[in-house]
């Protein structure tokens, strides 16, 4: 199967994946009591809004540089190579990144399934690098993987201090 996806709907997919993440992070914060945690996740909500953001200007950015230019040659800015595409894909929204949350859970499973959605967009956007070669946007979407996986270790830190009650502050 040859599978092709242009630069536009990749960042289309990131930005899915992001609107998500700032879904499932309002719904976290709204199961936990405890305000220092709930604070967390909207934190982490609104880095994912900003994250969001980004990949929405990079779309517009993409899109004017198309219109100015009148033959243009996505192999350019997008790898040929279906099979790693076609990974890309499966951490589309609708596929394992997208985690919902179904009220069974526990704190803790809310926690550790935000650390495995919080890898598993790491692995997507590593991707997203992997196949968009010299797009000018990829030194951005480098600092947004940091910031993903400075997610990680927030909540990590979250999880091996659930049950102290004197949470720490956490910050970018």
């Amino acid at each position: 199967m040859n599978t092709k996806l242009s630069a536009f709907e990749i960042l289309t997919m990131a930005e899915a994946i992001e609107r998500d993440s700032v879904d499932f992070y309002r719904e976290a914060a709204r199961r936990f009591d405890d305000e220092e945690r709930r604070k967390m996740f909207f934190l982490l909500a609104g880095w994912e809004r900003k994250h969001e953001e980004v990949f929405s200007a990079m779309k517009r950015e993409l899109t004017d540089v198309l219109n100015e230019a009148k033959n243009f040659d996505f192999s350019n800015i997008l790898s040929p190579n279906p099979q790693r595409l076609v990974g890309l894909a499966s951490l589309a929204p609708g596929s394992v990144s997208r985690t919902e949350l179904t009220g069974e859970e526990t704190k803790e499973d809310i926690l550790e399934l935000a650390v495995t959605r919080e890898r598993n967009i790491v692995a997507f956007y590593y991707d997203l690098v992997g196949v968009m070669g010299d797009f000018i946007g990829e030194s951005k979407i480098d600092d947004i993987i940091k910031e993903e996986q400075s997610h990680i270790g927030i909540l990590r830190r979250a999880i091996e201090k659930f049950s102290d009650p004197q949470l720490e502050r956490y910050s970018s």
